[in-house]
């Protein structure tokens, strides 16, 4: 039975894994640590013992942690599972004003979801220094990719169309750049689909976690 272990967002909390946990269990035991907050150096020092080798299921800000883990002991991560990761901004295919235009719209959505109670984000202390750390990649693409390209273990893009925090486009440009990754598409579910549906969530990494690492 494999080891998965479960990487949550920015701001998040290990109980967001609790909808697809059960689906998860099929395929070996689920660990889901409470990462601490802050940015990536405090994220690497609390995951140095993971389980291994492991599946990594990482969200958001832990997709970049998650590569990291896989370059760094690539024996130790047998696959990793990106859902609504962060990936670089990219205009995958579009012009600059068409791209633009885009992310305005991604970002008008992103802050009536905050004016919600009910949607409002969960950000906590330390919320600046993990985003200090993904803008870093967010202005240096080369650095996410190069850090992408040197993982050997297969990998899984989980991403809902309706994601405005991580639009799309982003996580299809990414993913051409490395073909090797495998990729499943959401109709919706938002930034954290995992939590806002997690039988589709399920219904799309089941399969690759069956051994159906290579199929596109």
């Amino acid at each position: 039975m494999a080891e998965l272990v479960c990487l949550h967002g920015l701001g998040r909390a290990a109980s967001d894994f609790n909808g697809v946990r059960p689906g998860l269990l099929r395929f070996g035991r689920v660990t889901a640590p409470d990462l601490p907050r802050g940015g990536m150096p405090a994220l690497r020092a609390a995951t140095a013992d993971l389980p291994r080798p492991a599946i990594l299921v990482a969200h958001s800000m832990a997709g970049p942690l998650a590569l990291w883990h896989a370059v760094q002991a690539p024996e130790a991560v047998a696959g990793i599972v990106l859902t609504g990761s962060f990936f670089p901004p990219a205009r995958n295919g579009r012009t600059l004003g068409a791209s633009l235009t885009d992310y305005g719209r991604h970002r008008v959505a992103v802050v009536r979801a905050a004016a919600s109670r009910s949607a409002r984000p969960r950000l906590a202390g330390g919320t600046a220094r993990g985003t200090a750390s993904l803008a870093g990649m967010g202005l240096r693409p080369a650095r996410f990719h190069a850090l992408a390209g040197a993982v050997a273990a297969p990998v899984l893009v989980v991403h809902a169309r309706d994601d405005h925090f991580v639009p799309v486009d982003f996580a299809l440009a990414a993913a051409r750049r490395h073909p090797g990754w495998s990729v499943a598409i959401l109709r919706a579910g938002g930034h954290n689909a995992h939590v806002e549906r997690p039988a589709e969530w399920l219904d799309a990494v089941s399969p690759w976690l069956r051994g159906d690492q290579r199929a596109r």
